[in-house]
């Protein structure tokens, strides 16, 4: 299929692929791991009202996130590597901070106002909570931008201890407000301040080593250009994953609210183990080689790999749901509910994830305002679902018009990478993965309770029949079965993790 490809190189991208997505891996499952952890003390110290107000704070954060930078982040993702003066990269970076300093007080500044006119967001706490809340996200505005940098400069590795240093400190003096203190709903954010605000001061040498004293001005006006219709995409992607909490809210209850977010936080897994961990690694990889010839079977081997990972760990997250709500919920069987919402949430993730990567692409086409026309429609969609189905239908439906909302966004992108000839997506692969998936899913809800022990042994079951199917229709190459099974046996060895997780490091 690729006659242009060379072995070697290919094999250099997969390992380089591998170990970023590892190290990745590690400090996405860390995070997780520190919200599974702290879930039980926040239901412990907080009411069920206030854990559903909490995730609306995380909304407004992430909507910040995603605007402050009006997208010179994305342009210096694009751009970086397209600059091989050592000096005027460190120029462009300098640029790049500085416009998000400036852009990120804004930020801070607008979003406390609209908070503390909120009836809302003041009606189940004190206006120190927004402050708090504002301060959190002020300092983890501002390391953001240097993440990307190491993230451009492939040093996975100190992204994550960095990551796994702010979890730890999180997860001590969220205990030490909430346990100790006694602090409530405030000590919250609290700890997060603190904790970004160290996180800050880490990465500053790494800021001040990357940068001269040179504003590029007209660069980043460029930056602004390109990436302007990606920040209003983000935007509208966040919106249309986040904006259902609101709407359930206002139709429902707070209450309801929470029940969502459990489902929420237990799909998400998918998310942060796979979803996240690959688009990164992914991402900067498809930027650094995008311009190589033999870089194709590398994407789409990657690709279909991807596919894999998201319908297996996904098909896991849902048959072991209860008992993750279970565990994260202490045995309070009112979250129970969620327990349907998660298969429509972790189809909407699958969906979310392919369209990250058709959108990479048309990104290397510098066609940025085709991305922002169809996540303007696609929010609009959602937004307009939203107000029909929720009312009616509650925390299903609004899992239910964020899917329809994503599969929409990825036909549309494929439509678009035929018509710019950029298509190099083997689509019977994804259709295949998601059809299998699909079907043992819709099987799994048919096969009743009986104990724990045979309940889980079905499971367990049902996800080796599943590759099986996968591997008999023919969604694995023979000889990708066989670089399978070689890494099968170099990692099967317990006794030299240690030194292949040190191979990886190099």
């Amino acid at each position: 299929m690729f006659q242009e490809i060379d072995a070697d190189k290919m094999l250099k991208n997969i390992r380089t692929l591998l170990k970023d997505f590892f190290f990745y891996g590690i400090g996405n499952s860390a995070a997780k791991a520190s919200g599974i952890i702290l879930l039980p003390l926040y239901l412990e110290y907080i009411s069920t009202e206030e854990f559903g107000l909490l995730a609306l704070y995380e909304t407004v954060f992430v909507v910040m996130l995603t605007i402050t930078s009006v997208g010179t982040k994305s342009g210096l993702a694009r751009w970086y590597n397209d600059v091989n003066n050592p000096d005027e990269k460190k120029a462009l970076f300098f640029s790049v901070m500085t416009f998000n300093v400036f852009s990120s007080f804004l930020g801070i500044i607008c979003i406390s106002i609209i908070l503390y006119n909120s009836s809302l967001f003041n009606s189940l706490n004190s206006s120190l909570v927004i402050v708090w809340f504002c301060l959190s996200s002020l300092f983890k505005l501002l390391f953001d931008v240097p993440t990307v940098l190491l993230r451009l400069q492939q040093k996975s590795k100190t992204i994550t201890n960095i990551q796994i240093i702010n979890i730890i400190i999180t997860l001590c003096l969220t205990y030490y407000f909430l346990g100790v203190l006694n602090d409530g709903f405030i000590g919250i954010f609290k700890a997060q301040a603190i904790a970004n605000a160290i996180s800050f001061l880490i990465v500053l040498p790494i800021i001040i080593k990357n940068s001269i004293w040179s504003l590029k001005l007209k660069m980043l006006v460029e930056l602004i250009q390109y990436g302007y219709p990606l920040a209003i995409s983000n935007v509208l992607t966040t919106g249309l994953t986040l904006s259902d909490r609101y709407f359930i809210e206002h139709y429902q209850s707070l209450t309801d609210v929470g029940s969502y977010s459990m489902a929420y936080k237990i799909s998400n897994l998918l998310q942060f183990i796979v979803v996240a961990s690959f688009i990164t690694s992914y991402t900067y990889n498809y930027y650094k080689s995008m311009n190589d010839k033999g870089s194709k079977a590398f994407l789409v081997t990657s690709f279909n790999y991807f596919i894999f990972l998201m319908t297996i760990l996904g098909l896991g997250i849902i048959f072991f749901s209860r008992e993750a709500i279970y565990i994260l919920s202490s045995g309070d069987a009112t979250f129970y509910d969620a327990i349907p919402v998660i298969p429509v949430l972790i189809l909407g993730l699958i969906f979310s994830g392919i369209r990250q990567v058709f959108v990479l692409p048309i990104t290397k086409a510098k066609k940025t305002k085709i991305i922002s026309l169809v996540m303007v429609l696609t929010g609009l969609i959602n937004i307009g679902l939203n107000f029909i189905v929720i009312p009616y239908y509650g925390k299903v439906g609004a899992a239910l018009t964020t899917l329809i909302s994503q599969l929409f966004a990825v036909i549309w992108f494929l439509i678009a990478l035929d018509k710019l000839k950029a298509n190099i997506y083997n689509v019977r692969k994804i259709a295949l993965a998601l059809f299998v998936g699909m079907v043992y899913c819709v099987l799994f809800f048919f096969i009743p309770l009986i104990n724990i022990y045979i309940d889980v042994l079905i499971k367990i079951s049902l996800l080796f029949m599943c590759v099986l199917t996968l591997y008999v229709l023919g969604f694995f190459e023979r000889d990708e079965l066989e670089k399978m099974l070689q890494a099968w046996h170099k990692w099967k060895n317990i006794s030299q993790l240690k030194s292949n997780i040190s191979q990886l490091k190099k």
